[in-house]
């Protein structure tokens, strides 16, 4: 009786591990809204940071804060001690939409409907989703870039 018991007990263990899913695949370059760009994820560590992007290829302090922005190979990131905020600057970098830096504008809005609020500047103009926000460029209707964060500021007067 012991025997058969092992037996139901080690099929029933070897079924699990077999429903077990691997780890998702972060490298695939998509942008998440309030999540992640690729392998860059809201909340992340410097150090593991570090670990994913390598050294940065540029870093600059922000004024009056304790964070720092850091440039990567198509990202910028803001962190104080963890990640809060990933722009996305390379057409490579997408949403599963297929939104990226060069998409069209009517596009993205056609994708993500209306926006919180829209602020426009000198040369660009900011839609923003909670979320997500997309940077078009006024001359040429075209995403310059896609910031992520857990909530975006832009609406609260930024």
């Amino acid at each position: 009786m012991r025997a058969v018991h092992r037996t139901i007990a080690l099929a029933a263990f070897m079924a699990l591990g077999a429903c077990a899913s691997a780890p998702p695949n972060l490298n695939d370059n998509l942008i998440v809204p309030g999540e992640r760009v690729g392998n860059v994820e809201i909340g992340m560590s410097l150090s593991s940071l570090l670990a994913k992007q390598g050294a940065p290829i540029r870093t600059i302090p922000i004024p009056d804060t304790r964070a720092t922005t850091y440039y990567f190979d198509g990202l910028m990131v803001a962190a104080d001690e963890k990640v809060y905020w990933i722009i996305a600057r390379d057409p490579r970098f997408h949403t599963i939409d297929g939104v990226a830096q060069g998409s069209e504008q009517i596009y993205a809005r056609a994708i993500y409907g209306m926006p919180k609020c829209v602020v426009t500047r000198d040369t660009v103009t900011l839609y923003d989703y909670d979320n997500i926000y997309f940077e078009v460029d006024n001359d040429t209707g075209k995403v310059k870039q896609i910031g992520v964060q857990d909530q975006t500021s832009t609406c609260k007067g930024g």
